[in-house]
């Protein structure tokens, strides 16, 4: 294991041509785990702009052997996360750990959305659900992100909670859990090729669209005007989507975005990991 002093060294061999250093370099990084943000902050050691892309390349092993370590389930697997909100957190923000680039600082996911929480009741001390539908998204506060949503950037929740865009499944996400932080409750709904959640509001069962803007849909309307909906469909709004769920939709939407971003090796820790659940 290298020490912390050698982390200034390890970044000025990056630009060794040396083709017998780089493998050494490679391995030093990956036995720092994956993630040297904190550590280049305390040492003060800036990163050029041109070697930050490569320096977190160079770091994907160590994100990949900590994730694979870390990754623990009920021995229920995707049933046994029903209704454990703590858990189904704690998976996403080991998730979001992975994404992260290694080297920039930022809060950890927990403390993303306990800072939106606190940003929210600012405003509103006791938002109902559609209130909180409309602080989200319908107010711009969250956006769909325009091109590219399925790229893997916008699954990281951490990432969202910064950038303030996301893809339907994060944004989804982003609602159910501060939801559970305000005490409010949002349902996931398995939408065939678009995550939704649900919300009641008036006494009346509402879908929403997170990614354009929380627009709302009455589901006893939707289902009434629309009987061309395949039963697929229908199933997915008529059910709540656990929180098991809907961790396997999300693993299983980032399997296929780290296989067309070509990072197979990725892709295959992912499929390794849904056969857990």
């Amino acid at each position: 294991m290298p020490e912390l002093g050698d982390l200034p060294y390890l970044i000025r061999l990056l630009d060794d041509q040396d083709p017998a250093v780089r493998p050494v370099v490679q391995q030093q990084l990956t036995d720092l785990g994956g993630d040297i943000s904190q550590d280049l902050a305390a040492l003060g050691i800036p990163v050029p702009p041109h070697e930050k892309e490569r320096l977190s390349k160079l770091l994907e092993p160590g994100r990949r052997k900590v994730l694979e370590s870390e990754w623990l389930v009920p021995s229920g697997g995707a049933e046994a996360l029903d209704g454990d909100i703590e858990n189904f957190e704690s998976i996403l923000s080991l998730l979001s750990d992975f994404l992260h680039d290694g080297i920039t600082i930022r809060p950890s996911l927990s403390d993303s959305l306990d800072l939106l929480a606190d940003e929210i009741r600012e405003e509103q001390i006791s938002p109902t659900a559609d209130e909180l539908r409309l602080w989200l998204f319908a107010k711009g506060s969250f956006v769909g992100v325009k091109k590219g949503a399925d790229a893997e950037k916008h699954f990281d929740l951490c990432r969202v909670l910064d950038v303030r865009e996301g893809n339907p499944t994060s944004l989804g996400i982003l609602f159910i859990l501060m939801g559970q932080r305000l005490k409010i409750q949002v349902e996931g709904c398995n939408y065939p090729g678009h995550f939704l959640t649900k919300i009641q509001s008036e006494g009346e069962n509402f879908l929403v669209d997170c990614f354009n803007a929380g627009r709302r849909f009455k589901i006893d309307t939707l289902l009434e005007s629309h009987p061309e909906i395949s039963e697929n469909a229908r199933r997915a709004v008529n059910t709540e989507a656990h929180l098991g769920q809907i961790i396997v939709r999300y693993l299983t939407e980032l399997q296929y975005s780290l296989q067309a971003s070509g990072r197979l090796e990725d892709a295959q820790l992912f499929k390794k990991l849904l056969h857990t659940l």
